[in-house]
Order: C-alpha cells, then sequence, then structure tokens
C-alpha cells in the first residue's frame, strides 16, 4: 500500500481541524511523537503512518456546500495603528489565535496577526515592554485569502492548509471568516448557527 508523504500529515490535520492530542489519542501514541513527525524530527514506521492516514480516511470531510454555509459573521478586527498588546488582549479576550488588520481610514483588510507570530517576534527582543508598545503593522504578516462567500468549501479547506483563516466577502465587502474548527463542525454535522463575533473598534 502506497502511503502519502510524510509531510502530508501536518497539512491533513489542519484542514480537518483536528488538534495534535486528538490525532496522539486516536492512534494510541504521544502529542510529542506527532509533534516530532510533523517536525521531521523522527522517522516513523510504515505501521504508525498507515494508522494515522487510516484514521483520516475516517473523519468525514466537510460535505459539498459554500463558504456561506460555515462562515463566522461579524469579525473581530485589529486597527493597523493599534499596539501589539492591544491585538494579543482581543485574541485573549475572544480566544482566537489570530486576527485579521484594517487599514482604519479605507476600512479594508492590510494584513493579519497571530498568536503564533506574537511569540515569534518576541523570542527576537530584549524588551518585551516596548515590543507590545509597537504599533500591529510593524510586525504584521500577510493578509489571510479574501474569497467570495459563494465558493465551495472544498475549495476553502484548500486554502487553509497554507493559512491560518479565510476571509469571505460578498460584493468585495469582507464580511466573515472561516478557521479549521469551522470546516471541523462542518465535518462532525455540528451546530451551524453562526457564532456572534462582536467588532471591537477601539476609539
Amino acid at each position: 500500500m502506497m502511503l502519502p508523504s510524510i509531510q502530508e500529515i501536518k497539512k491533513k490535520r489542519v484542514t480537518l481541524g483536528i488538534s495534535q492530542k486528538k490525532l496522539a489519542n486516536a492512534v494510541g501514541t504521544s502529542q510529542s511523537l506527532i509533534a516530532k513527525i510533523e517536525s521531521g524530527r523522527v522517522n516513523p514506521s510504515y505501521d504508525a503512518i498507515k494508522k494515522i492516514f487510516e484514521y483520516f480516511d475516517t473523519i468525514e470531510l466537510p460535505r459539498p456546500g459554500l463558504a456561506r454555509d460555515i462562515e463566522k459573521r461579524d469579525l473581530v478586527w485589529i486597527k493597523r495603528s493599534d499596539k501589539v498588546k492591544e491585538a494579543a488582549e482581543k485574541m485573549r479576550i475572544h480566544g482566537f489565535s489570530q486576527l485579521p488588520i484594517r487599514d482604519e481610514r479605507e476600512e479594508i483588510c492590510v494584513g493579519s496577526i497571530s498568536e503564533r507570530q506574537i511569540i515569534h517576534e518576541l523570542m527576537k527582543v530584549q524588551d518585551p515592554k516596548s515590543f507590545y508598545e509597537k504599533p500591529v503593522y510593524e510586525i504584521m504578516a500577510e493578509q489571510f485569502p479574501v474569497v467570495d462567500e459563494s465558493i465551495s468549501v472544498t475549495a476553502v479547506a484548500s486554502l487553509l492548509q497554507h493559512s491560518q483563516a479565510v476571509l469571505t466577502a460578498r460584493k468585495g465587502k469582507v464580511i466573515g471568516i472561516i478557521t479549521p474548527s469551522d470546516l471541523l463542525a462542518a465535518a462532525n454535522g455540528g451546530n451551524r448557527q453562526r457564532r456572534t463575533r462582536a467588532e471591537l473598534i477601539s476609539r
């Protein structure tokens, strides 16, 4: 039996919205081993890889549908001129791991910021306090992909292999967001009711 490459494990796991811990429990191994496999630090056995991909095959992929069926409305944004500490606080309050960044003058998406990115940048500085006082635009990453809400869920899943989130738009205006966890909820036939994400705009 020819198995997909080891590099496909993380992509597949993220697309399905499965945590390393859940995958480890499902295949009877440790989370640390899954992390090492995904980072290429160990060379797992054929049986271990086979078991992982067999588990993936048992997970129901998102049923054919459109982005509008699973998008979450009422985005929480951060402005490009806001401070890094404000972005971190919004992510903490709302339980998100990433936020889109907008230009306050034109109200368009100009970038993104995530917990992972903040931690990565924080490791480079000697003065954390001054780092958190920086404006977001100094460390922001590229904006999340923006797609029309009529695009298929399958196409969104493909984009989420390379991005932490996908923004959805209607008539050119961004109105929603989709993350890997939203895909998992759709795959499991979970509650389709939209969670309200109140938009907070610093005055």
